[in-house]
């Protein structure tokens, strides 16, 4: 029983869209920034922030719950990891960081509720 239950739980980490983790990432940004002498706050990226969890709930059929579940699950790793970008100048964060911005800027580019927000 315990190989069955393996996968379930392996499938509730996963993001439910790449919309949803860019979400992620603009609010764990949004975190940091208010905490953070190093990081102006972004009201544009809070609204990016939204734009993203508002796609990844229609491309998950309208299913709010899991979406949000997930962004306010992962929005911390992306505040440390920001932080230690920021603040502490670690180049590993810093290549993770930019190239989920990138990896972002291809979802947004796909989704109506985040093309004009690029």
């Amino acid at each position: 029983m315990v190989a069955l239950a393996a996968p379930a739980a392996a499938a509730a980490g996963e993001a439910p869209s790449p919309a949803a983790e860019c979400a992620a990432l603009w609010y764990g940004r949004d975190d940091y920034a208010k905490r953070s002498a190093y990081l102006d706050a972004d009201p544009g990226g809070v609204e990016l922030a939204r734009a993203f969890r508002d796609a990844a709930v229609r491309l998950n059929g309208g299913d709010a719950a899991p979406v949000d579940a997930f962004i306010a699950r992962e929005r911390r790793y992306w505040a440390l990891l920001t932080e230690s970008y920021v603040y502490a100048g670690d180049p590993d964060s810093r290549k993770l960081y930019h190239d989920q911005l990138d990896r972002c800027d291809a979802v947004a580019a796909a989704q109506p509720e985040t093309r004009a927000l690029r």
